[in-house]
């Protein structure tokens, strides 16, 4: 955090810490609201999305970006693919990930349009993931950071040694260590707030003889 808001100085972005199913801001706080690779791992999606509604004044936009898992997430798919051989467990793990319904197509739009948005368009997007060895590529998940970080420390240094054994097979692919690129594809969903009915406007649609 600290970091973030070093390199922010000035710029007029701050940073806080907080409940994602708890937002610790007023109703309509804000113009924009936006959720990047947050909502599919929040262990109540459907509360965090109704956060960031509370939080978005009417007429306001809330977008979020969740993986594709099912054949998109490919630097992250290779090594729980990997993993699942040599681990039940891990293969548990990479099966619940894919099984999602937000990361399927629809899904994270139906989950927008059952929060009560209105205008909700869905866009698939995709960028590359880029790393300069497999050592980079490795160290990426030593820091223990997200699912797939996380699983990675905490294995024991035996089957650790075993799945980076193996995850560089996988990632060299019979070919000479060095840069690899990974297209990693995205569900991108935005929907708008609706707009609060003025009085005469709830007047005009009142029904005769009332």
């Amino acid at each position: 955090m600290e970091f973030a808001r070093r390199r922010t100085i000035d710029s007029g972005v701050t940073f806080d810490v907080g409940d994602a199913l708890h937002l610790p801001y007023p109703d309509g706080a804000f113009d924009r609201t936006l959720s990047m690779l947050a909502l599919d791992v929040l262990p109540d999606p459907t509360r965090g999305l109704a956060e960031m509604r509370r939080v978005t004044r009417p007429g306001g936009t809330v977008a979020a970006l969740v993986n594709d898992f099912r054949c998109g997430y490919t630097p992250f798919s290779m090594l729980w693919d990997t993993a699942a051989v040599l681990d039940p467990r891990a293969g548990a793990v990479r099966d619940e990930m894919v099984s999602k319904p937000m990361g399927w197509p629809g899904g994270l739009a139906a989950l927008f349009r059952t929060a009560g948005f209105a205008d909700v368009t869905e866009a698939r997007i995709s960028t590359l993931f880029e790393y300069a060895s497999f050592e980079d590529y490795w160290s990426s998940f030593l820091t223990g950071q997200g699912k797939t970080g996380g699983y990675v420390m905490s294995l024991a240094a035996a089957p650790r040694r075993d799945l980076e054994h193996h995850a560089r097979a996988a990632y060299l692919c019979g070919m000479p260590d060095g840069p690899r690129a990974f297209t990693t594809w995205f569900w991108v969903v935005r929907g708008a707030v609706p707009e609060v009915a003025r009085p005469t406007e709830r007047a005009a649609h009142k029904p005769r003889g009332q």
